[in-house]
């Protein structure tokens, strides 16, 4: 096998540097700018202190959509982690206060686990915790959804029988009539990105001014967030709502954003503010949660037989996983066309998803010394079997799909390989395992029980 790319770290200095295969360079793009941005990383009192320090960060704010741009985008960021509590509830243009490294974490382009590693060299785990905790509440939620399948189910069923209505389209479309909610739905549209307050605030919106259902709006989300997944996503609608945590919904405010927003963004956009006022939760009925299913790792069989590999969006670091250890005689990286646009995916999104997969395909063949092979499928389950009888393979491995719409797949999938003889096998990282099967309540209990996972 090739030697696997790895992340070296350099305490204050250089934070983050990276071997490439193949005599790729590391560092920024060449030709990269850099724009001064302000923002109130030292806490400076007065009306304006979202604008009162300079912070030299780079101009471009694209998302990344590889392994190495994660990286060189965390090394921008890394130096600024430990001021991320005091900045990360201001909005502004660029969300440069963010390391708007959530897409990254959704494919696995880069691991939750590596992202705190690599801020610990930098900085001591006290100056850093607000962070870590925002990067553990993506691990938090994959684990309360895996536990608990049903309430993804539910909101599934919901979504079948709950019609879209001329409000809830014209919302969506950037006309609601206050200014500062549009502008959030036109960036939503065109970037794929939101800063997690202004997500808060347009759910918000939705569900408690506009009194539309959740689960338009979730979906509406996930068509869009190159970060969206079905257990952040869901789950974070369900505790706007108050249906996630008993007696607490999320209520935007009028002197929120007067707070948060970028001075001169909420200026341009405050047609509309006064309708944020004296804002009354929506009556949710909430009901108690699905008892938590411990989630289980399946061992490697004996004797798999000739082996592929099954390369998906949902974790692209195969080269970083359980399946490192196989010897495959064939890798396969089907995209999932029709299931994308079934779901509504918009253009960008699935631009993202396929650069991504490109990227994570490229780096399994310089890993496995094998090429991997990619097509466009309008039948996920009946392209996996011809690909398998094509290829003589008794045994699909791949990393398991979360909870979600990849994994409404498995049961067919399975069925119809079984009756071709092809075992599919899935597997899990035993860290994920360990942190997932500590999400059985709330958020900071999680965090206090996973401290030994993050020392370790």
């Amino acid at each position: 096998m090739l030697c696997t790319e790895k992340i070296i770290f350099a305490k204050k200095t250089a934070p983050f540097a990276v071997a490439h295969s193949r005599g790729e360079k590391s560092g920024n793009p060449a030709g990269t700018k850099s724009v001064i941005v302000r923002n109130d990383a030292d806490g400076i009192e007065g009306q304006n202190k979202k604008q009162n320090r300079l912070l030299v960060m780079p101009l471009e704010t694209i998302l990344p959509t590889t392994r190495k741009e994660a990286i060189d985008r965390l090394k921008e960021f890394l130096p600024h982690a430990d001021r991320y509590a005091k900045r990360r509830g201001f909005v502004a243009s660029g969300h440069t206060n963010a390391s708007r490294l959530s897409p990254a974490t959704r494919t696995r382009l880069l691991l939750e686990t590596e992202i705190c590693d690599a801020a610990r060299v930098v900085h001591p785990p006290s100056a850093i915790e607000k962070f870590e905790q925002e990067v553990w509440w993506r691990i938090y939620w994959k684990g309360w959804l895996e536990m608990r399948p049903s309430t993804w189910s539910a909101y599934r069923s919901d979504l079948e029988r709950i019609e879209w209505t001329d409000r809830a389209l014209e919302v969506a479309a950037g006309k609601s009539g206050v200014a500062i909610i549009d502008h959030f739905t036109k960036e939503l549209i065109k970037t794929g990105y939101l800063a997690n307050h202004a997500r808060m605030w347009w759910a918000s919106f939705w569900i408690h001014i506009e009194k539309l259902p959740w689960q338009l709006g979730a979906d509406f989300f996930l068509r869009h967030l190159w970060d969206g997944d079905a257990a952040s996503n869901t789950l974070s609608w369900r505790w706007v709502a108050g249906l996630h945590t008993k007696g607490k919904a999320y209520l935007i405010r009028r002197s929120n954003l007067e707070t948060y927003v970028q001075d001169d963004l909420l200026e341009a956009h405050s047609a509309g503010l006064d309708k944020l006022e004296n804002i009354t939760a929506l009556d949710a009925t909430f009901s108690p949660h699905p008892e938590p299913i411990p989630i289980e790792e399946s061992p490697l069989p004996a004797r798999p037989g000739r082996v592929g590999i099954w390369i998906h969006d949902e974790d692209l670091l195969v080269e970083n996983s359980p399946l490192d250890a196989l010897s495959p005689s064939a890798i396969f990286a089907p995209h999932p066309i029709s299931r994308w646009r079934d779901e509504g995916y918009s253009h960008a999104k699935m631009s993202f998803l396929t650069d991504a997969l490109n990227d994570g395909c490229q780096r399994a063949s310089r890993h496995f010394g094998i090429e991997a092979e990619q097509v466009e499928s309008e039948d996920l389950v009946q392209t996996m079997v011809e690909w398998a009888e094509r290829n003589d393979i008794e045994t699909i491995f791949t990393m398991r799909p979360f909870v979600g719409v990849l994994a409404e797949s498995w049961g067919r999938m399975e069925d119809k390989l079984g009756k071709k003889n092809v075992k599919l096998m899935s597997l899990r990282r035993s860290k994920d395992v360990m942190a997932m099967n500590r999400a059985t309540a709330g958020f900071f209990g999680f965090w206090k029980k996973t401290g030994i996972l993050r020392e370790g």
